[in-house]
C-alpha cells in the first residue's frame, strides 16, 4: 500500500508532466497525448448510443503486438455473440493506428493516462462487463477502480520472462499489490506461470492456454497466401533475403555483413524494410549500397517488380505478404527494446536471424531450441549464419520447416481462451434482444 500511495504521488504527475512535455519533441507523444484529451465526447456519445443492456468487453493492448494476440480472441467472440460490444484500447499511437476500420471493433479509442480520476471516468463512461489486458501494460490505478466496480480482469497470453524485473525488487511489490485485482491470468507457458506466481500467488487462477499470436500469424499466413502478390524481384530466382523492421542499430551490425555476401554471390537478393519509413533512413540504406541501384517498392510498383538486387519497402502493412517470397529473415529491433515478431518468418519457412536483445519473445528463444533461430551481436556471427544458409539448402529448408512446424503446432491458444470465457461469465453467449 506504502509503495502504491508513492506511485500516486510521485510517478502519476511525473509521467503526466513527461507526457506532456514530450508532446513538443515527440511527434507519437503529441498525437497520443491530444487525442487523449479530446475522446471524452467521443466515447460519451457512442455509449449514450448503445442500448444500456447490451454487454460489453473492452480490450487493452499497448501496442502492435499485443494487438495481434486480442485480435482472434476478439474475432471468435464475435462469432460467437454478434451483439457483444467491443471496445478496443491502446496506449501508443503505433498499435492505435495500425488498426484501421477493423470490423469487430465497435469503438476505438486510447486508455487514459493512469491516475484515479481518469479510470473512475473512463469506466464510468464504457460500464464494461469485463476488462482484458492482453500481454502486459499494466496500469495500477486502472485496475484498482475496475476492481471497485466489480469489474472483473482477466489478463491473455501473459508473459514474465526470467530476466524480467517486473517480479523483483520494488517493482515486484508494487506489481503483486497490482496482479492481486486480476480475477484470472492466462500465461503462455507453464515457465511464465511459475515465475507469475511470485507476484500472483493464486494457482487456480493461473492456466496456461498459450500465446494467442500464433493463431493470429497462422491466419494472416493463410490470408497472405491466397492474395495474388506482385513479385518484389522480377527475376524470382536465386536467394532472397529480408530485413524485417530493421532499426539503425541492426543496419550496423547487418548491413557490412549484407555488403560481403552482396559482392561474393550473384544470386542473393535483399529486401529492406525499415522499421521507420523516414527519407534520410531510405537515404541512409541507398548511400550504404551505393553500388547495387536499390529500389523502392512505391517506384517500382508502378510498373511492375524490383530489376535489382536490393528492394527498399517504403511502406506499410506488407510484411506478412513479403515473408511469403523469401528464404531467410532478419527481424529487427534485437538491439534496442528486442526482437519484433519472429513468428511471422517462420509461418513462410524462413529461418530466423535477430541480435542479442531477444528474451522478450517465448517464441524467439522456442526457436532457438529448434535450431531455427540464431541471435548474432555482432557483424561477423551474422556473416557466418548467413553464409551457412545461403550455401547449404537442404539445411536452410530443414530448419526452415522445422520454424513452420513450431507455429503449427501451438495454434489453439484462442480457443482455450475462449473456452475459459464461456465457462466463467455467462454473457458472452448470451444474446441481446431488443
Amino acid at each position: 500500500m506504502f509503495l502504491y500511495i508513492l506511485y500516486n504521488i510521485f510517478f502519476v504527475p511525473a509521467f503526466r508532466l513527461a507526457f506532456f512535455l514530450g508532446r513538443f519533441f515527440n511527434k507519437k507523444m503529441k498525437e497520443g497525448y491530444e487525442k487523449r484529451q479530446n475522446q471524452w465526447e467521443l466515447i460519451s456519445q457512442k455509449m449514450k448510443e448503445i442500448d444500456p443492456k447490451r454487454k460489453r468487453i473492452a480490450f487493452h493492448a499497448s501496442s502492435v503486438g499485443e494487438w495481434e494476440q486480442a485480435a482472434p480472441i476478439i474475432d471468435r467472440l464475435k462469432e460467437i455473440n454478434p451483439d457483444l460490444f467491443i471496445i478496443a484500447s491502446f496506449f501508443s499511437p503505433s498499435g492505435y493506428n495500425f488498426v484501421k476500420n477493423y470490423a469487430n471493433i465497435d469503438l476505438k479509442i486510447y486508455l487514459p493516462l493512469d491516475s484515479l480520476s481518469n479510470a473512475k471516468r473512463f469506466f464510468g463512461l464504457i460500464k464494461p462487463n469485463l476488462w482484458v489486458i492482453s500481454k502486459f501494460d499494466v496500469w495500477i490505478n486502472h485496475l484498482k477502480i475496475a476492481a471497485k466496480m466489480n469489474i472483473p480482469v482477466i489478463n491473455t497470453s501473459a508473459t514474465l520472462s526470467e530476466n524480467s524485473g517486473r517480479d523483483k525488487g520494488l517493482a515486484g511489490r508494487l506489481n503483486a499489490y497490482a496482479y492481486q485485482y486480476f480475477s484470472w491470468i492466462y500465461p503462455i507457458s507453464e515457465d511464465d506461470k511459475k515465475r507469475f506466481l511470485k507476484i500472483y500467488p493464486q494457482e487456480k487462477q493461473l492456466i496456461v492456454t498459450g500465446d494467442t499470436r500464433f493463431d493470429q500469424v497462422f491466419l494472416r499466413g493463410e490470408k497472405a497466401k491466397k492474395k495474388n502478390i506482385l513479385p518484389i524481384f522480377a527475376d524470382n530466382s536465386g536467394i532472397k533475403f529480408i530485413g524485417g523492421s530493421i532499426w539503425q542499430a541492426d543496419e550496423k551490425r547487418l548491413f557490412p555483413a549484407l555488403l560481403v555476401l552482396l559482392k561474393k554471390y550473384d544470386s542473393l537478393k535483399l529486401v529492406l524494410v525499415p522499421h521507420e519509413i523516414k527519407e534520410h533512413y531510405l537515404k541512409e540504406i541507398e548511400d550504404f549500397f551505393v553500388n547495387f541501384d536499390c529500389q523502392r517498392f512505391t517506384k517500382f510498383s508502378l510498373s511492375g517488380s524490383c530489376t535489382s538486387r536490393i528492394a527498399i519497402i517504403d511502406t506499410i502493412g506488407m510484411l506478412a505478404a513479403l515473408y511469403a517470397q523469401t528464404d531467410i529473415a532478419y527481424v529487427g529491433g534485437s538491439f534496442t527494446t528486442g526482437v519484433h515478431n519472429t513468428m511471422e518468418p517462420a509461418i513462410f519457412g524462413n529461418p530466423v536471424i535477430f541480435g542479442s536483445v531477444y528474451q522478450n519473445s517465448f517464441e524467439a528463444m522456442e526457436l532457438m531450441k529448434l535450431g531455427s533461430a540464431f541471435s548474432c551481436a555482432n557483424s561477423a556471427q551474422m556473416q557466418e549464419v548467413l553464409e551457412k544458409l545461403i550455401t547449404d539448402q537442404t539445411y536452410r529448408k530443414q530448419i526452415g520447416e522445422n520454424a513452420k512446424s513450431l507455429i503449427i503446432n501451438n495454434i489453439g491458444a484462442s480457443e482455450k481462451i475462449i473456452q475459459q470465457l464461456i465457462k466463467n461469465y455467462d454473457f458472452i453467449s448470451e444474446y441481446h434482444t431488443n
